[in-house]
C-alpha cells in the first residue's frame, strides 16, 4: 500500500485531523514497522520473526493485536530486542487505544500491554544463532486496562482523564 494513492489519501485525511482506525492487522499497520509473521510460543527464538513497513501514522512504536488470547508476548519482546528504541504495544481483542497528540487511552474489557526496552543493558539478539532463545535484562513492561493512559513521549503511564472522570462522578 505504500506510496500509492490510497495510502496517500490515508496520510492526508490524517495530517487534517481525520480519523484514521485499524482493527487487528489494520492496527499493527499504524506504526511505521509492523509485524506480519512470528510465533507464538512464549519463549522467542531470534530467528522468527518478519518485520514490514507500516503506515507511519504512529510512529516510534510496534503493535501487535490479539495479543493475550494469542500468547504474543514473546515475539512482541523479540520485536522490541530487534530495535530497543521503539515502544512494543499489545493489545488484547474486544480493546483499542485511542491516540491523541502523544498520549493514548484504553477502552474495551481487555488489557494493553508496554513493552519497553529503552533501558536494557544486556540482549544476545546480535551474537546469538536463529533458533536459540533470546536473552534480554532490565526489559520494562506495563499493563493497562481501560481508562488507563499512557504518555508516548514519557513512555509512562498516566491517569489523566481517569482523574478528570472520577472528579465528574463523585
Amino acid at each position: 500500500m505504500g506510496d500509492t494513492p490510497i495510502d496517500e489519501h490515508v496520510h492526508e485525511i490524517f495530517a487534517n485531523g481525520g480519523v484514521i482506525a485499524g482493527t487487528s492487522a489494520g492496527a499493527s499497520a499504524m506504526s511505521d514497522t509492523m509485524l506480519v509473521r512470528g510465533s507464538n510460543a512464549s519463549s522467542f527464538r531470534i530467528g522468527d520473526l518478519s518485520m514490514a513497513p507500516g503506515l507511519g501514522l504512529l510512529p516510534n512504536v510496534i503493535i501487535d493485536q490479539h495479543f493475550a488470547e494469542r500468547g504474543r508476548i514473546g515475539r512482541l519482546i523479540g520485536a522490541v530486542s530487534q530495535n530497543p528504541r521503539v515502544l512494543g504495544i499489545g493489545i488484547d481483542e474486544d480493546t483499542a487505544i485511542v491516540v491523541r497528540g502523544h498520549r493514548f487511552e484504553v477502552i474495551g474489557t481487555g488489557a494493553v500491554y508496554l513493552v519497553d526496552a529503552g533501558d536494557i543493558t544486556h540482549t544476545n539478539i546480535a551474537e546469538a544463532s536463529p533458533d536459540e532463545a533470546l536473552s534480554i535484562y532490565d526489559l520494562k513492561l506495563h499493563v493497562l486496562s481501560s481508562g488507563d493512559g499512557f504518555n508516548l513521549e514519557t513512555r509512562r503511564p498516566d491517569r489523566e482523564n481517569v482523574a478528570v472522570s472520577l472528579e465528574k462522578t463523585s
